[in-house]
C-alpha cells in the first residue's frame, strides 16, 4: 500500500517530465583520485533513480568529456547513462589547454552512441565557472586558470558546428557560471552566444554577507532573480547549489546535516519540478578523500534526514498554487523508530510529492 499509493498520487502531482533533476557527478571516486569506470557511474545513477521523487533525480551533470586517464576516449559515464536510462548535462571543460581534446571527446561520443544519445542530453555546457576563475573575485580567492569571454564564445561556436547534422544537433548549447558572472555586463557576449545559462550559487560561501542557514533561501532566490534579470530572455537552470553537511564555518554559515535538509526543503523543494536543477551533490569528491567543506548529502547522517521526513506531519506541497494540498495521512505507514541507519541513505524532504526523496524498498 505505501509504495503502490503513494507513488500513484504522487505521480498525479508531478510536473512536466521534460524538466531535469539530478547531481552533479564528478570524474573520480570519493577517494579523490580514483578515476570512476562505467560500473562506478551506473551505481551512483541507479541509486540517485532508487529517490522515489515526482520526476525523479534521473539527470546527471558532467564536468568533462574525458574519461579519467585517457586523451580524448568519451568519458564512461555517457554508456552508464544510456544503461541506467539517465539523461545528461554535458560539460567540456573549457578552462587550460584541452579544449581540443574535450571536442574531439565529444565528437568520438557522437559518432560511437549516435542515435542511443537522442532524448539523453539535457544540454552542452562549454565550460563551467570560467568566468569566475578569470575574474578578479576568483583570482583573488585563488582559482585555477579560467578563460575569457571571447574565448568562451569562440569554444560554443566550435560546438555548435561539431553536432550540425548529427543525433545532437537540437541540444542547447550554453555555459555554467556563477551569478557573480552572469550580472558582470563584460560577460554579455557570451550570454548572447547561449541558448541557455546554468548559474552556480552557494549563500554558504557568501561570507561577506549575513549567510546563515535562515537567510541562506533569500540569498540563493536574490542570486536566481539577478542571474534571470541579467540574462533577458535566455532560460536559467540552477546547475549547482547546496550547503555542507561537515566544514569549516564560513562567517554565519554552519555546516551541518539539519541545515543541509533546511537548504534542500527551502531552495531545492520549490524548483524540484520547475526549473532544471543538479544539486550539488549527491557524493562529494572534490579532489580529495576528505573534502572541506562536504556537501555529500548521500554520506550524511541518514537518521537525522529519516527523523526529519517523518516528522514533518503537515506534509504542505511548497508549489505555490497548491500549496494547501496537503498528502492524505492514510497513504503513509509511520515507520518504526530506526535503531540504526538503513542500509541506503535517506535523503532530506518534506517536500513531498514535489520530490519523494524517501527510500522505499
Amino acid at each position: 500500500m505505501r509504495s503502490s499509493g503513494l507513488l500513484a498520487f504522487a505521480a498525479s502531482l508531478a510536473t512536466s517530465s521534460a524538466v531535469y533533476q539530478g547531481f552533479n557527478y564528478g570524474a573520480t571516486k570519493s577517494d579523490g583520485y580514483t578515476v570512476r569506470a562505467q560500473a562506478d557511474f551506473e551505481s551512483l545513477f541507479s541509486t540517485a533513480k532508487s529517490l522515489v521523487g515526482a520526476s525523479g533525480f534521473t539527470s546527471a551533470r558532467l564536468y568533462t568529456m574525458i574519461q579519467g586517464g585517457t586523451t580524448n576516449t568519451p568519458t564512461s559515464a555517457i554508456p552508464a547513462a544510456i544503461a541506467q536510462d539517465t539523461s545528461l548535462l554535458l560539460t567540456l571543460w573549457a578552462s587550460g589547454t584541452t579544449f581540443t581534446d574535450e571536442l574531439a571527446a565529444l565528437k568520438s561520443a557522437i559518432s560511437t552512441y549516435g542515435s542511443q544519445l537522442s532524448g539523453k542530453v539535457a544540454g552542452i555546457s562549454v565550460g563551467s565557472e570560467d568566468l569566475y576563475r578569470n575574474s578578479p573575485t576568483g583570482i583573488a580567492a585563488g582559482s585555477t586558470i579560467g578563460a575569457d569571454p571571447a574565448t568562451i564564445v569562440d569554444y560554443i561556436s566550435q560546438v555548435r558546428t561539431a553536432i550540425a547534422g548529427t543525433a545532437l544537433s537540437s541540444v542547447g548549447v550554453g555555459h555554467v557560471d556563477t551569478w557573480t558572472a552572469w550580472v558582470n555586463g563584460s560577460n554579455d557576449a557570451v550570454i548572447s552566444a547561449c541558448d541557455w545559462v546554468g548559474v552556480d550559487a552557494y549563500p554558504y560561501f557568501q561570507n561577506t554577507e549575513t549567510n546563515g542557514i535562515d537567510q541562506g533561501a533569500s540569498l540563493f532566490n536574490e542570486a536566481f532573480d539577478n542571474t534571470k534579470g541579467a540574462v533577458g530572455s535566455k532560460p536559467v537552470w540552477i546547475t549547482e547549489t547546496g550547503w555542507p553537511v561537515t566544514g569549516k564555518t564560513e562567517n554565519l554559515a554552519i555546516p551541518s546535516a539539519d541545515n543541509a535538509k533546511t537548504y534542500w526543503d527551502q531552495v531545492g523543494c520549490p524548483n524540484f519540478g520547475v526549473v532544471n536543477t543538479w544539486w550539488y551533490t549527491l557524493e562529494d569528491t572534490d579532489d580529495s578523500a576528505t573534502p572541506n567543506p562536504s556537501f555529500g548529502i548521500a554520506s550524511a547522517p541518514v537518521q537525522v534526514f529519516h527523523q526529519a521526513a517523518w516528522e514533518d506531519q503537515e506534509r504542505t506541497l511548497p508549489r505555490p498554487e497548491v500549496a494547501q494540498a496537503q498528502l492524505p495521512l492514510d497513504l503513509l505507514d509511520q515507520p518504526p523508530p530506526l535503531a540504526q541507519p538503513p542500509s541506503r541513505p535517506m535523503l532530506p524532504t518534506s517536500c513531498l510529492a514535489r520530490s519523494l526523496v524517501l527510500w522505499v524498498p
